[in-house]
């Protein structure tokens, strides 16, 4: 992964120390490590159970929440207020528009979208 490219993503997303981020399709993690800096709280879906494995054991002294589930279900389903949280990702191109049509409308939607494909 291009370096320069992730950090005009992160850069873009205009995260504090204290902002809570989503991201979705964390892959083997190079965006990951950007978004934890400063000891960000980073919560990651992932759909592919070889890469929460690796993303386990490559995170394991952060503040990496990971989850093993289908990004688009588990949104449908969380009950939680994603009004306080930031989400960055470089979205599976397969399910980037159902994705961000779930996160964008609706009353509980991010405060900000920065989303690659």
């Amino acid at each position: 992964h291009d370096q320069t490219q992730l950090r005009r993503i992160v850069d873009a997303a205009g995260l504090s120390q204290t902002d809570k981020v989503l991201e979705i399709g964390p892959g083997l993690g190079p965006l990951t490590e950007l978004l934890l800096e400063n000891g960000r709280e980073v919560l990651a879906i992932e759909k592919d159970a070889r890469l929460v494995e690796f993303l386990r054991e490559r995170f394991q002294n952060s503040k990496l929440e990971l989850l093993h589930a289908d990004a688009l279900e588990f949104l449908k389903s969380e009950k939680r207020d994603w009004n306080d949280w930031k989400v960055v990702s470089n979205l599976p191109y397969s399910v980037a528009s159902p994705i961000l049509v779930e996160l964008a409308c609706g009353a509980r939607a991010p405060k900000k979208i920065v989303a690659t494909l």
